[in-house]
């Protein structure tokens, strides 16, 4: 049983931003896809947990960038999972050039839930064959609070849309991430790129009734929200942002 898996990829032209940098959500893609490859070598992939009527989610996860991807880069990318406790299976991601030189890394909180009830299960309930990485230092501290949101400087109302959807019938984790950098935008995004990120996923979005997305900013440091128009939050972050000579 391998305790870590390892992918090497080249940064694509289309996962890059007008300054030939890999957008945020790329990674989170490659993150979702390295770790579903791990699981499938474990015995715990997809399919095979839904055959158990089961279904991995994405609670929580921490992000940290020592500087962004470029585009035609190879990209080392190697995930392991953590000790699981009573409510989640932490897993983490390191990412670096073939060099060694480091990119970023994550630490993440997954959940299970149920496939008919939609209700998290308890992974001391279940039988999953996860190997001891207690031997493996963490690359990065597992998301805890969330930085506080500030003074709201800009609110939109946005519906999801079919490319938003995955196979598990809700918005994609790796989209809430696209939709926060969409908020950002492009003006601070061209000297910008995301340092340090925290986020929580609060309720799965399965419909397309419009979301109430709010964005703070002060200085370096962000925080955004997705909600309902009733207010039901759906998905919460923040961190900051370094300027692109210092990425």
């Amino acid at each position: 049983m391998n305790k870590t898996h390892t992918e090497t990829f080249v940064v694509r032209a289309t996962d890059c931003d007008v300054n030939r940098r890999m957008r945020p959500a790329a990674l989170f893609i490659a993150m979702q896809e390295g770790g579903e490859n791990h699981a499938c070598q474990l015995g715990l992939g997809y399919d095979a947990m839904m055959a158990r009527g089961l279904f991995f989610v994405l609670a929580r996860i921490h992000v940290r960038f020592e500087r962004a991807p470029h585009c035609g880069e190879t990209i080392v990318h190697t995930t392991w999972p953590g000790m699981s406790n009573r409510f989640f299976c932490p897993r983490y991601h390191t990412f670096t050039l073939e060099d060694g030189t480091p990119i970023a890394s994550a630490g993440a909180l997954w959940v299970m839930l149920d496939t008919n009830q939609r209700k998290i299960v308890s992974p001391k309930g279940v039988d999953l064959p996860f190997p001891d990485t207690t031997d493996i230092p963490a690359p990065i501290d597992l998301p805890t609070r969330l930085p506080q949101p500030g003074q709201a400087s800009r609110i939109i109302d946005r519906a999801p849309v079919y490319s938003d959807y995955d196979i598990n019938g809700h918005v994609n984790n790796t989209r809430y991430i696209a939709y926060l950098c969409d908020m950002l935008g492009n003006e601070l995004l061209r000297d910008h790129y995301i340092a340090d990120l925290i986020a929580s996923y609060e309720k799965e979005i399965r419909t397309d009734d419009p979301l109430a997305m709010t964005l703070s900013l002060a200085d370096d440091r962000f925080t955004f929200l997705v909600a309902s128009q009733s207010g039901e939050k759906h998905f919460a972050a923040g961190g900051t942002l370094l300027r692109e000579d210092t990425v």
